[in-house]
């Protein structure tokens, strides 16, 4: 089988990029604005400064802390499914909620409740989702705080996938595990053995790691929650203005992370994950999807690999919130990148609009996009059997393969590109919709086709949990 190759660095360029993080590590160093983590670090053979926060790590430590991270982390759901990250396996985790919606009607607009729900339902619905993030931002029907606590009850009694959470504080953080004790003990699990979330906790750049994110981690520790870092550096203001300076600023901060919790509790999974951007100088805007997000994607892959660590990050979206060609084409790229290089974990299907954007309809078309990616990405079989030489020998010159043999053993497989997303007509039956039209549609058919998967006992639990978190006691009901 011969796979789709598409790298950016040589081994030489991979080896070297490890090179200069060590230095930065062993003569830059990093800030850490957490006491007990800087004692730890301290008696662990650091070199800690107080005064400052700042914490050079050696080489030799950092190889003891790195050796013992795990290549692979464990995730599962209440649908018992078991996600084993890292290697060649590959999961999806879809979006639920972002600042903006783009709305198949009415254009770009504030997200209300019902959009969690629909979305929801939708990445419950579709095979290719495996888990799903409901980002902390407030919905526009439901007055704040209690914004917060209905989405993620009207989230959380509408799946049974594996959830990632971004949590924004250490009380978000805490409310989380709270619900999910309340979960796992309805379902008759172990709440601290069973991997139902996992973690995001952010690395401030450059090079900063703040007390409350260390507390984040600390919790998903408590349980065996693998940690997601969250490593995004602003080229030109957090990082190097230039593509390489950056990819060599992210890999440092992608593995501060990994290396605290093997400080905290050696074989804890941590991912390593990079989401760069570039700052706009012509207008001072932060730009998240540009075209370098490809080679990023292949850079964080390539070094990923070479600490054998599991890899995540974003699936890739648009910097527009259109439906139109360019979201098409920034979405695909990022997408194969991830895909043909390894990304264990592709995180935030349905992304647009520059990442603060989102819509039902996003989310299956890059499902489709995702499809082909996957079929791309996985190459030609060029063995004796599908060479088809034989094929060739006993049709001839002038003949038909149509009733062939190896038409016949292969013609309801996967030898050729299918999606169920696409518009594959090719023209012949017009007018047909497109992908957009298609995708509107599917969502419609997967909401208006929904039965409840959370068993109703989960459901009440979590509402009954959550009926204690509202200030507006009318917020219950939904």
């Amino acid at each position: 089988m011969s796979n789709l190759v598409l790298k950016t660095l040589s081994q030489a360029e991979i080896e070297h990029l490890h090179k200069k993080t060590l230095d930065i590590f062993e003569n830059v160093g990093f800030k850490v604005t957490h006491d007990e983590t800087l004692n730890r670090l301290k008696k662990a053979g650091a070199i800690v400064s107080y005064s400052d926060q700042i914490v050079k790590i050696p080489f030799s430590l950092f190889k003891e802390l790195l050796s013992n991270a795990p290549a692979v982390a464990i995730e599962t759901g209440l649908n018992g499914k078991q996600m084993t990250v890292g290697g060649s396996n590959r999961y999806y985790q879809s979006l639920i909620l972002d600042p903006f919606i783009n709305d198949f009607e009415k254009g770009k607009r504030l997200p209300t409740l019902e959009d969690v729900r629909r979305h929801t339902i939708i990445g419950e619905s579709l095979d290719r989702i495996n888990a799903m993030m409901r980002m902390q931002f407030p919905v526009s029907d439901i007055p704040e705080p209690d914004s917060y606590y209905k989405t993620m009850e009207v989230f959380l009694c509408h799946h049974t996938k594996h959830v990632m959470i971004y949590p924004t504080s250490e009380q978000n953080c805490r409310d989380w595990f709270d619900v999910f004790e309340v979960i796992a003990s309805t379902a008759g699990l172990d709440v601290k053995t069973t991997p139902l979330m996992s973690v995001a906790m952010a690395v401030t750049t450059p090079l900063q790691l703040h007390g409350m994110n260390i507390e984040i981690m600390k919790m998903a520790m408590e349980r065996c929650y693998p940690i997601i870092s969250t490593v995004c550096p602003m080229a030109g203001i957090t990082s190097p203005f230039s593509v390489a300076g950056t990819a060599l600023l992210a890999n440092v901060e992608a593995l501060i992370p990994v290396l605290i919790a093997q400080l905290y509790k050696p074989g804890h999974p941590a991912f390593y994950g990079i989401g760069p951007s570039v700052t706009d100088f012509r207008s001072g805007h932060d730009l998240y999807y540009k075209a370098e997000k490809m080679l990023w994607k292949t850079i964080a892959c390539q070094m990923g690999e070479f600490y054998n660590l599991p890899i995540s990050g974003e699936t890739g979206g648009s910097l527009t919130h259109l439906a139109d060609m360019q979201n098409g084409a920034e979405s695909f790229a990022y997408m194969l990148a991830s895909v043909a290089n390894g990304q264990n974990i592709l995180g935030g299907v349905g992304s647009m609009g520059n990442a603060n954007g989102m819509s039902q309809e996003q989310i299956i078309m890059q499902c489709g996009l995702l499809d082909m990616a996957e079929y791309l990405a996985r190459g030609v079989d060029m063995s004796d059997y599908k060479l088809g030489y034989d094929s060739i020998v006993d049709v001839g010159p002038g003949g038909t393969y149509m009733t062939e043999k190896l038409t016949m053993d292969l013609l309801r497989g996967d030898e050729f590109f299918n999606t169920e997303y696409f518009d594959l007509t090719g023209g012949y039956s017009d007018p047909s919709p497109g992908i957009y039209e298609k995708a509107h549609q599917k969502a419609l058919d997967l909401v208006a086709n929904y039965k409840p998967t959370v068993p109703e006992k989960i459901q009440n639990a979590i509402k009954k949990f959550m009926a204690t978190k509202y200030i507006d006691k009318k917020s219950s009901g939904y």
